[in-house]
């Protein structure tokens, strides 16, 4: 392969998004579009944020062998093409794949070459004021995050780089570096 295949895994709300959207302004990083089952968000675009489809389709997709990883994620599903993957790698690119700890482990052992990165929070109250603040979720759902954040962290050891994300200009430049961008 002649690209770079990247992994940017952490706590819902930890930043992977915002970390994400600034390192694809370089016009040789992609971010991957996830499938998933779960239904849009007011400001998501189909194609755009995700590929939305429904439970029949992501289950006929798992049979055929099209995804890369997948994984169930607060009772949701969110897989990764395996077809976007490969031409993506295929044309050089530097791929990222912002997905959770269990979809981390599925791709680390079809592609032990990949960059693994864990993005934390500073701390838990940050991490929970961010949730907050995003106003996507009720406060059952807010908990519900920070429990999953807590059983997320035990896996950060299987990342090779951990980076704690506090200023967002920090955590780019050391992302860069990890990817050898200068």
């Amino acid at each position: 392969m002649k690209g770079k295949l990247v992994i940017i895994s952490g706590p819902s709300g930890c930043g992977k998004t915002t970390v994400c959207s600034h390192l694809t302004q370089e016009p040789n990083i992609k971010k991957s579009i996830s499938f998933t089952t779960r239904a849009p968000r007011a400001y998501e675009k189909d194609g755009v944020h995700y590929h939305f489809i429904s439970r029949d389709a992501f289950y006929k997709r798992i049979d055929e062998g099209r995804f890369a990883e997948y994984a169930e994620y607060c009772g949701n599903l969110y897989g990764t093409s395996l077809d976007h993957l490969t031409k993506a790698l295929e044309n050089g690119l530097i791929y990222l794949l912002e997905i959770d700890v269990h979809g981390a482990s599925q791709i680390r052992k079809k592609f032990p070459e990949v960059i693994t990165i864990f993005l934390i929070p500073p701390d838990e109250e940050t991490l929970e004021e961010r949730l907050v603040k995003r106003n996507t979720n009720n406060k059952a759902e807010v908990d519900e995050r920070l429990e999953i954040a807590k059983d997320e962290y035990k896996y950060r050891d299987n990342y090779k780089h951990c980076i704690v994300n506090d200023k967002l200009d920090d955590t780019i430049k050391k992302i860069r570096k990890v990817l050898e961008l200068g």
